[in-house]
């Protein structure tokens, strides 16, 4: 059994990280957030946009995707800041349910300087107490990890990505979970992925997640192979939508899909998930955050720099020509695999056992340089 060490939370969860989180409620509250963050070590700002206007089902959606991102076991425990107290509440109440402490501040009545203050009090007693943890041996079987794929070119498909696909039968194998998202970076190689279903009703539900996606394009008139392959895709060499979507699948592994998963939705079993989710690599970044993943990894071909605040990215990269233009992006090299003839069998295993050392505490590049958004997705104008 292979170990990393972690941070084991009270209701079992484990965190690769010890983050306080400082988490807008609506996007009038990122200012103090970051204010707040600036102030005191050992914070990282989870910001939002909108909230304010948003109604129904569009509201409670966005509600509990910014609580799945502090009840992300990477974060130890949470500043909430707010506009006022009845927001604030509906995302707290969703928090507390782990056990991690979760502290509120607001900007009524009192104004911005008295909330940052009284916001950098209160994370800076959070910190001291999270600075208590000590890591401990925890079993890989324990890790949900999500695979991702941005900037793709020639190379994608026939290194990183199936680097990644390695990483992936190997974490499932030890009884861990993996998460593959993109839904419409899977049209055209749909019926592929779908084979390796274990019954009819996951298969069911992953090929109806792509053909409604194909659909809502259809009906607002878009034609996606104007976007699909992107312009930088088409620069990199790939020329269709099938070709793309051949790259993409291949960080799946080759492990059967045991389940589908909505939109930041945490799985309910070990082994590899589908998440039907925007391509765009912060959104989907995001939810796979949402859904609990500790770690992601990201292959990347002609480059793409972005990793999760609240999830540490690990980038993956086989173009010789971007790990020299963009060497400070990227963690691990496997242009091996076209310059020296490596084998991706041999490559993944290397990155398995650097996906252990980053769950261990080694940190990566996005994490030194800050290069971290979040960006939680929505489905309904505002009022």
């Amino acid at each position: 059994m292979t170990t990393f060490l972690g941070y084991r939370r009270e209701n079992g969860t484990i965190g690769v990280r010890n983050w306080v989180a400082v988490v807008s409620v609506m996007d009038n509250c990122n200012p103090a957030t970051r204010a707040i963050v600036q102030a005191v070590n050992g914070c990282i700002p989870v910001t939002t946009l909108f909230v304010r206007g948003q109604f129904g089902a569009d509201l409670d959606f966005t509600f509990e995707s910014i609580a799945g991102l502090g009840r992300n076991p990477n974060i130890a425990a949470v500043l909430l800041v707010g506009l006022e107290a009845q927001s604030t509440e509906a995302v707290a109440r969703r928090i507390r349910s782990t056990g991690k402490p979760v502290e509120t501040v607001h900007l009524q009545p009192d104004g911005s300087i008295n909330c940052i203050a009284e916001g950098s009090r209160k994370a800076a007693k959070l910190v001291l107490q999270a600075s208590r943890a000590r890591r401990e041996a925890c079993p890989v079987s324990e890790l949900i990890i999500g695979v991702e794929c941005g900037g793709s070119d020639t190379t994608s498909g026939l290194s990183c990505n199936p680097v990644i696909g390695r990483l992936a039968d190997l974490v499932v194998a030890e009884g861990g979970t993996v998460i593959i998202s993109e839904t419409s970076e899977f049209i055209g190689a749909e019926h592929l992925f779908a084979a390796r279903a274990v019954d009819e009703t996951v298969k069911s539900a992953f090929i109806k997640a792509v053909h409604d996606m194909e659909n809502t394009a259809i009906q607002r008139g878009v034609d996606m192979r104007e976007d699909q392959p992107s312009p930088d895709n088409k620069r990199g060499g790939l020329s269709t939508v099938e070709e793309k979507a051949l790259g993409a699948l291949a960080k799946s592994g080759t492990t059967p899909l045991v389940g589908v998963l909505s939109y930041g939705e945490a799985p309910r079993r070990k082994g590899l998930h589908f998440m039907d989710a925007p391509a765009a690599a912060v959104e989907n970044l995001t939810a796979m955050a949402i859904s609990g993943c500790q770690l992601a990894f990201f292959g990347t071909g002609v480059g793409n720099p972005i990793g999760s605040m609240v999830t540490p990215t690990v980038k993956i990269c086989g173009n010789k020509n971007t790990l020299l233009s963009m060497a400070d992006n990227i963690d691990f090299d496997v242009s091996g695999i076209f310059e020296q003839g490596l084998r991706i069998a041999d490559l993944g295993d290397q990155l398995y056992a650097y996906a252990i050392e980053v769950a261990s505490g080694t940190v990566i590049t996005s994490e030194v340089l800050d290069v971290r958004e979040t960006a939680i997705s929505r489905f309904e104008r505002s009022l």
